[in-house]
C-alpha cells in the first residue's frame, strides 16, 4: 500500500497539471476588415434603403444613388457604422470601427 500512494499522487498531480493547462482561457485574435465606398453600398441598400448604391464613412455612415442623368449622386439616409460592421460579419464578435482611407469603414472583431 505504501509503494502505491507515491505512484497515485504522482498520477494525480500529472492529471491536475494537464486540466490546468487545458482550462487556461484561449486568446481571441483581433481582425480589421476595411470595407470600401462600394462595399458599404451594399449595407446601404439592405438595411437603409434599396435604392442606395453607395456609403460612406467620415464621421457618419452616409449612403447615396447615383442621380438620374449621372450628374451625380442623391442622399438616400444616415446608417450605423456599428451596424455595418455587424452586417458584414455576423458571427464575429465586433469591437469597434473607424475611418479607413477614401471615406472607407475600418471594423475591428475578435474572432
Amino acid at each position: 500500500m505504501t509503494r502505491r500512494l507515491p505512484a497515485f499522487f504522482t498520477a494525480l498531480l500529472a492529471c491536475l497539471g494537464a486540466l490546468s493547462i487545458s482550462a487556461a482561457p484561449a486568446q481571441a485574435a483581433v481582425v480589421e476588415a476595411t470595407y470600401s465606398p462600394t462595399s458599404l453600398g451594399d449595407y446601404c441598400s439592405a438595411k437603409v434603403n434599396a435604392s442606395s448604391t453607395i456609403g460612406f464613412y467620415n464621421g457618419s455612415l452616409s449612403c447615396y444613388r447615383w442621380s438620374t442623368g449621372g450628374s451625380g449622386m442623391t442622399y438616400t439616409g444616415s446608417g450605423s457604422a456599428s451596424a455595418a460592421c455587424a452586417y458584414f460579419n455576423p458571427t464575429y464578435t465586433y469591437l469597434g470601427y473607424a475611418q479607413g482611407a477614401s471615406q472607407a469603414l475600418t471594423c475591428r472583431y475578435a474572432v
